[in-house]
């Protein structure tokens, strides 16, 4: 029977790709900035993020009709940035690296499932989601959720009560903002925050929903290595 080098699970390619790593001399993985995507994933991202872009440019007209200044404006912008990002490269939003599955290898997975695997270096920013857009801010060291909004315009907030917040390795969560409900957090180089909209909706729920999911699902940096390339 023919011998096969591939690696049967994703444990087994990580320590494959280590080893390459190792003899050509480059640096270990930061395993807070290598990910895997899974098949499952992969096959969902291109129409998970059509229908976000399509939840978004219908309630923005709604919204306007109502009023309901500055969230149609920001909706907007919100759209022209989804459009210009491919839904691929991506990752799935759990931990896949190494030290997670060293620690759980029932939740191994078999390299059948994974569509690609990869590391990126540690990024220099943070990425806002706000009223006043999408912008990347410099990350600093001892950044938090609170420092990181001290640093936008007032306006980038205003009226709104929570924040989506999703970490480097792809989990999200929700973090009140306002004076009743702030909740401090920190961020490490590669975070994102999104605004998160005002629920009197089911479509206003789907892209709160949907844009965490969508970022969680971005390469956590811009200087990334996939595997296989």
């Amino acid at each position: 029977m023919a011998q096969t080098n591939e690696p049967a699970t994703l444990i087994d390619a990580w320590l494959n790709w280590q080893q390459q790593r190792q003899a050509a001399d480059q640096p270990p993985f930061d395993w807070t900035y290598s990910f895997a995507l899974r098949h499952v994933d992969a096959d969902q991202l291109a129409d998970r993020r059509a229908r976000l872009i399509a939840e978004i440019e219908g309630l923005g007209p709604v919204l306007a009709a109502a009023g309901q200044q500055p969230l149609p404006d920001a909706l907007a912008r919100w759209s022209r940035r989804l459009q210009s990002m491919p839904a691929r490269p991506a990752r799935s939003a759990e931990p896949l690296g190494l030290i997670s599955l060293a620690g759980a290898l029932r939740q191994n997975p078999p390299m059948a499932d994974i569509d690609t695997l990869g590391t990126c270096r540690t990024p220099g920013w943070v990425e806002a989601w706000t009223l006043t857009g999408v912008q990347r801010i410099d990350w600093r060291p001892g950044m938090s959720v609170d420092t990181l909004l001290d640093r936008l315009p007032g306006s980038a907030t205003q009226g709104l009560d929570e924040v989506s917040v999703i970490t480097p390795r792809g989990q999200a969560r929700t973090l009140g903002i306002a004076a009743w409900n702030r909740q401090a957090a920190p961020l490490a180089p590669g975070a994102r925050l999104a605004v998160r909209l005002p629920e009197h909706s089911q479509e206003a729920h789907i892209i709160n929903r949907e844009l965490a999911a969508f970022l969680a699902s971005r390469l956590p940096g811009d200087d990334c290595t996939l595997w296989p390339n």
